[in-house]
C-alpha cells in the first residue's frame, strides 16, 4: 500500500502499540489500514459418491487437482462463490447443502470455507483456469498431483468421516511445514 484511500496522502508502515502489529497509516488523516485475511470459498461437489476435482491450468501449482474453488468477491456470499467458483471451472452448476470445512492459513493471510454440494449435472466444460475437471471415486483419487493442503486435509477427513457416516465440521489451521516450529 502507497497511498491513503481516504485522502491520497502517501502511507507509511507503522508498529501499532495496542495490537503489537505492523500496519499501514497515513500521516496526514492519521487512519489506520487493518489489512484482514481474504476468504476464499471451495465444495466438495458429489455425484454418486464420486467427488468433483479439477486440474489448475495456472500458477500457483499448475497441473495439479483441486476441489473446485476461488477467492468471494466484495457483496458475494460464501455459497454463491462455490457456486460460481465451480460454473467457472468446472461448467456445471450445484446445489449447496451446508457448510463442512473451515481452514485458516495464515501463511497467505487466508480463510477457506468448504461447502458439501450436489451436481446438478456431469456434462464439464474447463474453464480459464481449469485444463481438466472429472469425477473420481475415493480409489482413484490422483493423491500425488492433489498439492494444496487445504485440499488434500478436507478431503481426507470427509472421506474418513464419510466412511463412518458421520459428517460433523472440520477445522485447521494449515501451516506449511518450513514456518511449523
Amino acid at each position: 500500500m502507497k497511498y491513503c484511500s481516504e485522502c491520497g496522502a502517501p502511507v507509511v508502515l507503522q508498529r501499532q502499540r495496542s495490537a503489537h502489529a505492523w500496519r499501514y497509516v497515513c500521516e496526514t488523516c492519521r487512519i489506520v489500514f487493518y489489512q484482514a485475511p481474504r476468504l476464499a470459498a471451495a465444495c466438495i461437489a458429489e455425484w454418486e459418491h464420486r467427488i468433483l476435482l479439477c486440474r489448475r491450468a495456472v500458477e500457483p501449482e499448475f497441473g495439479c487437482w483441486e476441489l473446485p474453488a476461488g477467492f468471494v468477491a466484495s457483496g458475494e456470499s460464501a455459497a454463491a462463490a462455490a457456486r460460481r467458483e465451480t460454473l467457472e471451472e468446472a461448467g456445471v452448476g450445484v446445489s449447496i447443502d451446508r457448510p463442512y470445512a473451515l481452514l485458516h492459513i495464515p501463511s497467505v493471510n487466508q480463510f477457506r470455507v468448504v461447502y458439501l454440494a450436489c451436481l446438478l449435472d456431469t456434462t464439464f466444460r474447463t474453464g480459464a483456469e481449469t485444463s481438466d475437471a472429472r469425477l473420481f471415486a475415493e480409489h482413484e483419487i490422483p493423491w500425488e498431483k492433489v498439492e494444496f493442503a487445504t485440499t488434500r486435509d478436507t478431503l481426507r477427513h470427509y472421506l474418513a468421516e464419510r466412511r463412518e457416516g458421520k459428517l460433523g465440521f472440520f477445522f485447521a489451521e494449515i501451516v506449511p511445514a518450513w514456518l511449523d516450529p
